[in-house]
């Protein structure tokens, strides 16, 4: 229903605003008790409406209602969101919801660690909210790194559109750009970013442009952002003669300003090579594998077909 994907969007974009916000409050520097605050509430808000965009997405929007909304017509349910007067579950009957069996390990598969934070930081925002809180020295010592913690292994899962690995969009995509740049700064946001794409993929490569081993399977940095799987035009990639991958990335845009021969690196064990592009059936070889089968500078591989 059109309604209904516009109900979630609405939702995500709205956590958006208030993780920019929360990070922010993170790049001004946690040892002020002013932007621990602001951060931990906004980001907390940011969870609380990712989460509901994030179930509505994926089980219908009759999920997060009340009853008697819930069971209401499609037409009656589009009339209240129009009116705006949709009224949903309280955060912790969504929280739930995820640790059913079925959704939990179907869309989130979040585990202990991850709900023990959920709840930490929902205890903190409604205290901050309703009362005050005191924060432990413990508390303090590791703020920074819980947040960031939530950041990445929370907001990372409900803010990611797809459970199909290569199709995959990543929390940072929607960060403000110049806020996002000085995070990259941040060495416990390094390291929290590489265990969580530890635990998501079987692999990682090293990105050209980072020098991090954050690139996916699917050869996107999910640091930088950059997209290397991408027109022929821009990048290729090819066979490494030492690991035997085919992770081997040259700048296909500019070979032919190079007599169609330039290096490559691998981006799995860091060796680099010589890539050739072919005049005429244009694909790209390894040179330094030395295979006769392939094209070289006076030879096509395609003429003997």
């Amino acid at each position: 229903m059109k309604w209904e994907h516009e109900f979630a969007t609405a939702l995500f974009n709205n956590a958006v605003i208030f993780l920019n916000e929360a990070v922010g409050f993170i790049n001004l520097g946690l040892n002020e008790r002013r932007n621990i605050v602001l951060s931990i509430v906004n980001i907390q808000i940011a969870i609380e409406l990712a989460l509901k965009s994030s179930i509505v997405n994926y089980y219908g929007v009759r999920t997060v209602l009340m009853d008697p909304q819930s069971r209401m017509t499609d037409e009656e349910i589009e009339k209240l969101f129009r009116e705006n007067r949709l009224k949903l579950k309280e955060y912790n009957m969504l929280k739930n919801f995820t640790k059913t069996k079925d959704a939990n390990i179907e869309v989130y598969n979040f585990e202990k660690t991850q709900y023990k934070h959920m709840e930490q930081f929902q205890k903190y925002r409604n205290q901050i909210l309703h009362s005050s809180y005191i924060f432990s020295d413990e508390e303090i010592k590791k703020i920074e790194q819980d947040i960031i913690y939530v950041l990445i292994h929370i907001m990372g899962i409900l803010m990611s559109d797809s459970t199909d690995y290569e199709y995959k969009h990543f929390m940072q995509e929607y960060l403000n750009g110049r806020e996002y740049s000085k995070l990259l700064h941040n060495p416990i946001y390094n390291r929290e970013l590489y265990e969580f794409l530890e635990n998501e993929y079987d692999k990682l490569y090293t990105c050209p442009y980072c020098s991090t081993r954050t690139v996916t399977p699917y050869k996107y940095c999910a640091r930088c952002l950059t997209n290397f799987d991408v027109s022929k035009d821009i990048f290729a990639f090819v066979k490494c003669g030492w690991c035997g991958e085919e992770m081997v990335i040259c700048d296909s845009g500019n070979i032919e300003y190079n007599n169609n021969m330039i290096k490559g690196l691998c981006l799995n064990c860091g060796e680099d090579t010589i890539v050739y592009k072919c005049h005429k059936c244009h694909d790209f070889v390894n040179v330094e594998l030395f295979d006769k089968s392939d094209c070289c500078e006076n030879y096509c591989k395609r003429d003997t077909l």
